[in-house]
């Protein structure tokens, strides 16, 4: 008996392991944000006891130290280096700032969003025609014999590859809220009567013309996407098999869809049940309470009663933002002697602001530990999702500028919560409205208490996003694929999933109806003039 309580004291100290999974996430190395997104998908399953490979193939050369340190914990990292097409398109602008920072200026609408990806599409159709071509990787990659692939449906290159290896189990996991062009692929298509498509410029509440410009301008990202995805397709049929699916065939048949949103904070929409949000899964509380600010920071904190951070992220640069912005933005800063503001600013060209004493610059800044500190009164940002989900969780009041992209759509769906100020980019010129955001933010309470009642939601959630993709990952490995949870309904052309053959149906009936009434009141009406017609003659 003794013996037996002795075992089963064992067995609670140290459990009895899960098998363990081979897992491949695909991560192509083209902005910080997705990196990490993945690596910290990458990571939790690392950390779960999971053998977990993190697959780069590079498609901004600049970008390629940062996307591979998106990951900490998981050690098996295999990095394909960029081809000669790659090498070529970027020669002489690694970072792409000269593509990037045109965006300042840019607004992207239906005129112009399907030109504003084209330098994109084409990166990552080289980037994917090599990484197909290089068999001594696939083959590396096939004797790993995985289980579960993790891809983000920004690009089809992936789903090409894996099938390939004969990967069946597949999960696909956006880092931007949702993916407007796979929905309708994985039979979740979207309202853009009263959902902001992830390019939206507008709210939920829109007018006839808003909502016009919410489906054109989805519609153009898509259309470029779309041949984007053909060119990837060609690439991965060339090198790695010619009867390899359709890309339009391999994205419904992924088991899952992890997509990188809060139910708490996104707006509503329908979803599929195949969809897990996993919005959070990038903010780790326990290690984020944990982070020191160095001696230069905490003087910095320390010299007036509020603090402000401005921080536009790592793609589009401050150091390339209109002179006209810059001077509305300094102006306003200058009136506000009593604010201390922190700048990530690029450039050690910082005469503009020479003068003005309560302004710091700094090319890096601890972005995570500052949000975090109480001395920090508020924050600037552009508005990316990774930033987003940051300030939130923070609880910390937000003026966001969006440049590009979802960065419009982020500040819109935070807006919503009443904890951010969302300032249009071009009135960083009118000191006037710039000014009273900034002392709107630092001084209404009301923007500080909603903030704040946020991330007290976020904190407190019923589900953790960690919790989600172990969970679910590891019953995809375990019963994957998922081919009942395809929705038939992807199937069915326009007029079905609309009603529109059985409302013509009616309409016709009713018609039919309608002529006949009509055809027989003509000729009673006919008979009875004909007849009154022979009663005035007789």
């Amino acid at each position: 008996m003794v013996f037996l309580q002795y075992i089963y004291a064992i067995l609670l100290i140290f459990p009895i392991a899960v098998s363990s999974l081979n897992i491949l996430v695909y991560s192509p190395a083209f902005a910080g944000s997705h990196s990490n997104f993945l690596g910290k998908i990458a990571d939790t399953l690392t950390e779960k006891g999971h053998n977990v490979t993190f697959l780069v193939p590079v498609v901004m050369i600049g970008k390629r130290d940062e996307c591979v340190n998106g990951v900490k914990l998981t050690k098996d990292v295999v990095v394909v280096e960029a081809g000669p097409e790659t090498l070529a398109q970027q020669s002489g602008d690694i970072n792409n700032d000269e593509n990037l920072k045109a965006f300042w200026l840019a607004r992207m609408d239906s005129s112009n969003a399907r030109s504003s990806t084209t330098w994109f599409n084409i990166a990552m159709k080289f980037a994917c025609r090599h990484f197909h071509s290089q068999r001594d990787v696939f083959e590396q990659m096939k004797a790993k014999n995985f289980d579960v692939a993790i891809l983000e449906p920004i690009s089809v290159c992936g789903l090409g590859y894996v099938k390939a290896l004969g990967i069946e189990k597949t999960i696909l996991a956006s880092s931007f809220t949702f993916f407007d062009v796979v929905l309708p692929y994985t039979g979740e298509e979207l309202d853009y009567s009263s959902t902001p498509g992830a390019f939206g410029s507008f709210g939920e509440k829109m007018t006839m013309w808003e909502r016009y410009e919410n489906w054109m301008v989805n519609k153009e990202v898509n259309m470029a996407q779309e041949d984007m995805y053909q060119g990837e397709m060609e690439a991965y049929r060339e090198f790695s098999g010619k009867t390899l699916p359709d890309w339009r065939e391999l994205l419904p048949s992924a088991s899952l869809f992890f997509v990188n949103s809060n139910s708490f904070l996104d707006f509503p929409r329908q979803v599929l049940q195949k969809t897990i949000p996993i919005g959070g899964i990038t903010m780790n509380q326990e290690w984020i309470k944990k982070q020191k600010l160095s001696e230069d920071w905490e003087k910095i904190l320390e010299e007036r009663p509020h603090t402000i951070l401005i921080s536009f992220g790592s793609m589009i640069k401050s150091m390339y933002m209109p002179e006209k912005w810059r001077n509305g933005l300094l102006e306003t800063i200058r009136f506000m002697p009593n604010v201390t503001f922190i700048w990530k600013y690029e450039s050690d060209d910082v005469a503009f602001a020479s003068g003005v004493s309560n302004l710091h610059f700094s090319k890096w800044v601890p972005q995570t530990a500052l949000l975090n500190d109480p001395r920090l009164s508020a924050f600037v940002s552009h508005g990316g999702v990774g930033s987003a989900l940051e300030l939130a969780y923070s609880g910390k009041p937000t003026i966001m500028i969006p440049i590009f992209a979802d960065q419009i759509r982020n500040a819109n769906m935070l807006a919503r919560h009443h904890g951010v100020i969302n300032l249009n980019k071009n009135d960083m010129e009118n000191v006037k409205k710039t000014q009273k955001a900034f002392n709107d933010i630092l001084y209404e309470e009301s923007y500080t208490r909603n903030a704040r009642k946020l991330a007290d939601v976020l904190a407190t959630q019923p589900y953790s996003p960690k919790d989600n993709v172990i969970k679910y990952t590891e019953f995809v490995g375990k019963h994957g694929p998922f081919p009942a949870m395809d929705p038939y309904r992807r199937h069915l052309n326009y007029f079905q999933r609309h009603f529109l053959d059985i409302y013509a149906i009616f309409a016709l009936f009713y018609i039919t109806i309608a002529v006949t009434v009509a055809a027989v009141i003509w000729c009673i009406y006919r008979k009875c003039v004909k007849c009154l017609k022979v009663e005035k003659i007789e």
